[in-house]
């Protein structure tokens, strides 16, 4: 074989299989080469499937009919199957050199004569690592033996032609991987560079470029350490010589890009092998910077939700809504476990009791996917119940589907408890359990609003206990208080059904008679008080009998509203009291076209006085309890009239508002505080604040948003430093408008105090909506601190109520020094009252100011 591999002819070939990459030309040019060798011979080649087990014709077909040619198609390999079938089926030479008589080719005996074939050699082609490519073979038209130099020939054609589709075949391969390694260098959609053994960069992708901004040019040569951030250096080395060793390496490190600005990236480092040799590494870098960011988003709400105080599960959007997250504050709540939870559905925190409406609601809201707040009845692991909070929210994906729920938990049922005592505290007097005089008066309008133009009567008696005073000095407050409660005792006896009883002041009480009343009936129930308090009372082996004036009003007499209902009859009590006491009296029309005669008459004179300035303002500090500074003022009307002298504001004031003149007089309040304000802040280091009350009428005017709006810039007025003072039961009288208004004014950045707080019957779920800052406690809680224990506890409870909601709390009405003590304890944050001054002009206020800038107490 050697010789023919010297053979000119041979080398020729050898050099022509290395160059032509067209099988087919290969295959023909061999046999061409053969035929040239072998005088005579016919040079066909078949090629051999493995999976089928047959040749088929590829070259030489020309020689033979398309009848014969479709005999060598399919051809099954045996040891009888002609010369080829029987050559790659033993995988060496067959000879057949009379096809006539040889019994491998019986079945061919018809193509034979018509062929003009006579003998016929085959060699199998057997590729370099033993695997039969085909059959080549040589025929005759006569009959003939070969010689062994033939053989020779034969047997190398066989070989130069599996050596010629080995090289196809290797060329095919080598153009494959080479389509795959532009496939993948090329498009991947990550930055890929190829590295040398050395670490040097010796190509990058287009899409390098695209995410990094990097050249061809600019990086090639360079060490691929250039672009490592320095901390992530030594891994990346240590990652970069094992790819080296045939290991692929990833890590996550951050990397430099064109700009200069770092960010993370996944590295892998694979191995670049040829010939079964590492000649280099590819280095795939994918930038998971936003994958990063994610990772901190969600591990910083974990932290959150973990730090929560309020229990917070998250559970699945499925039909069992089954837990799939449990903060520690949940766990701590409930005293459950993780394990014992997690997979679970919430309803085994529901008891027999709890509230089916609110279950029923809670699944409403799952169903519906939509948010919900509800309160309802939880155990925990060791039975006992708690009133539990829950507010549960839908968690929505990219694509608008509901995947989670969060439901945030939390345990108020102190909180409830409170809130039911302070209500029940705020509407009540303390002492004797009977409404209050804020829930009397709203109690009373009510059923004023209500009787319309029925024909029934309502009778307001107001019942004033005579001489009181001195019997509770001589007792002592403690035993007078005691007298109180069971006078309160006895006169509840005496109530009929819808009757309203209030203590409406330290001896005074307030009874309505909501039935159909006669005067006679009126008269026997009056006459039913004077008897049970003529009855002697045991206070300390003390026998005290006491007495009372009782003044009676009722609406057969022309009354506009309530309140005139209860002046008559407190006016009635007084006249009760001058007629000797121990009596009642009935008011009387008279009397009351008097008063009218008195209202007309001081209307047109509250007009004058806005037109000749006979108002003027009085300011009462308002004094920091931890500082003792004087930090601001309320500013309180007087009416100094030229022949009536001092004149009372509760004597105008109601007045005022009836006729409509209470806007004017109100604009002129805030203005006049305005300017007297800024005046009295003039190089003033620490500016005082100036609080103002606003009428009912002035509130619920649509100007007053505006009116208020421009007295703030004529005035070139600080809108922080003013606060505007509001009743509470004024804001309920529709709180939706109430609520808008407040946050007007609040956005102007105007202060909002509720004036009187303490006396109202609202429910502490409306102090909950009202936009404010400020509660100003009623000096009714103030007057007998801290003797009393009941109204130290409502101060205490009110006063830590404000701070949970972020509000500040004024006290009113503080005349000693141990009550501004008690407050200062109690953490209000403001005094007000007699003990540091009483309202004085703005001139003496200067004067205050001056002299001192602390208050010592």
């Amino acid at each position: 074989m050697s010789r023919e591999s010297n053979n000119p002819d041979t080398l020729f070939i050898l050099d022509f299989l290395g160059k032509q990459t067209d099988l087919k030309v290969v295959l023909d040019t061999v046999s061409k080469w053969l035929e040239g060798l072998i005088p005579g011979s016919m040079v066909t080649i078949m090629f051999f499937s493995e999976n089928e087990k047959h040749l088929n014709l590829i070259s030489g077909g020309q020689y033979f009919t398309s009848a014969y040619r479709n005999a060598l198609t399919n051809l099954k390999i045996g040891p009888y199957v002609g010369a080829c079938g029987a050559a790659a089926y033993y995988r060496n030479i067959v000879i057949c050199e009379d096809i006539f008589i040889h019994p491998n080719w019986k079945r061919y005996q018809k193509f034979l004569i018509e062929e003009n074939i006579s003998a016929c050699w085959s060699v199998p082609i057997i590729s370099s690592e033993g695997n039969l490519y085909g059959t080549f073979a040589t025929y005759y038209r006569k009959p003939k033996s070969p010689t062994d130099d033939e053989i020779k020939k034969l047997n190398h054609a066989a070989y130069l032609t599996a050596l010629g589709i080995d090289l196809y075949y290797e060329r095919q391969h080598k153009n494959a991987m080479n389509d795959k390694y532009h496939s993948f260098f090329d498009h991947h959609p990550d930055t890929v560079y190829e590295l040398d053994l050395h670490g040097n960069i010796t190509q990058l992708n287009i899409t390098s470029k695209k995410i990094n901004g990097f050249e061809l040019e600019q990086i090639v040569g360079l060490h691929y350490l250039n672009f490592i951030h320095f901390q992530y250096q030594k891994i990346t080395e240590e990652a970069f010589k094992k790819a080296t060793e045939g290991h692929i390496q990833r890590l996550e490190i951050q990397i430099y890009d064109v700009r200069e600005e770092k960010y993370w990236a996944d590295l892998t480092f694979l191995p670049l092998f040829q010939n079964k040799k590492i000649v280099g590494v590819f280095a795939i870098v994918k930038n998971i910077t936003d994958r990063y960011k994610t990772e901190e988003h969600l591990q910083l709400l974990k932290r959150g939700l973990d730090a929560s105080p309020n229990g917070i599960v998250i559970t699945d959007a499925t039909s069992n809504h089954e837990i799939v997250y449990i903060n520690p504050a949940f766990l701590k709540l409930t005293g459950y476990s993780e394990k014992e939870i997690s997979g679970r559905n919430c309803r085994f925190l529901q008891g027999e009791d709890t509230d089916i409406n609110a279950v029923q609601e809670i699944h409403q809201a799952l169903k519906d996917k939509r948010e919900i707040q509800t309160i309802l009845k939880n155990y925990r692991k060791d039975g006992t119940w708690f009133w539990n909070q829950l507010t549960l929210s839908p968690v929505w994906n990219q694509n608008n589907e509901c995947t989670h729920f969060i439901g945030t938990q939390q345990d108020v049922t102190q909180k409830l408890i409170d809130e039911e005592y302070i209500n029940y505290q705020r509407t009540h007097d303390s002492l004797t359990e009977l409404v209050n005089r804020q829930v009397f008066e709203e109690l009373l309008d009510l059923a004023f609003y209500k009787k319309g133009g029925m024909n029934n009567t309502l009778a307001v008696l107001y019942i004033d206990l005579d001489d009181f005073r001195n019997i509770n000095k001589d007792l002592g407050y403690a035993e007078g208080d005691q007298l109180i409660k069971l006078v309160s005792q006895r006169l509840r006896t005496i109530l009929q059904e819808d009757d309203v009883l209030s203590r409406f002041a330290a001896d005074g009480f307030a009874l309505l008679l909501n039935k159909e009343y006669t005067q006679e009936k009126v008269t026997q129930t009056v006459e039913g008080v004077l008897k049970i308090l003529a009855l002697p009372f045991n206070i300390k082996g003390h026998h005290i009998r006491l007495s009372a004036s009782i003044g009676i009003a009722t609406d057969t007499e022309e009354v506009e509203n309530f309140r005139e209902l209860l002046h008559h009859a407190i006016h009635a009590m007084h006249e009760a009291k001058n007629e000797g006491r121990n009596i009642w009296h009935w008011y009387t029309s008279g009397r009351n076209t008097v008063h009218k005669v008195n209202d007309i008459q001081l209307r047109h004179e509250l007009i004058m006085a806005l037109e000749d300035e006979q108002f003027k303002l009085f300011y009462q500090p308002i004094v920091d309890s931890l500082t003792n500074k004087i930090v601001g003022v309320e500013a309180l009307i007087r009416w100094f009239h030229p022949e009536r002298g001092l004149i009372s504001p509760l004597s105008f004031i109601p007045l005022a508002e009836r006729t409509g003149q209470i806007s004017a007089i109100g604009n002129w309040v805030l203005n006049q505080a305005c300017k007297d304000i800024t005046e009295i802040n003039k190089n003033r280091p620490d500016q005082l604040s100036v609080s103002v009350n606003i009428s009912p009428i002035q509130f619920k005017r649509t100007n007053f948003l505006a009116e208020l709006r421009n007295t703030l810039l004529t005035n070139n007025f600080d809108a922080k430093l003013l606060k505007i003072e509001v009743t509470e039961g004024m804001l309920l009288m529709g709180i939706e408008r109430s609520v808008e208004i407040l946050k007007a004014i609040r956005a102007l950045g105007i202060k909002v105090a509720i004036d009187d707080f303490g006396t109202g019957y609202s429910s502490l779920s409306y102090l909950r909506q009202l936009p404010i800052d400020q509660i100003k406690l009623d000096r009714s809680f103030i007057q007998h601190l801290p003797e009393h224990k009941s109204d130290a506890a409502i101060v205490i409870a009110i006063t830590q109520m404000a701070k949970t909601l972020n509000l500040e709390v004024v006290a009113e009405g503080v005349e000693t020094e141990e009550q501004a003590k008690f407050l200062t304890e109690s953490k209000c944050n403001y005094l007000q009252g007699y003990y540091f001054a009483k309202p004085v002009s703005i001139e003496d206020l200067k004067v205050i100011l001056d002299r001192l800038y602390f208050i010592n107490t």
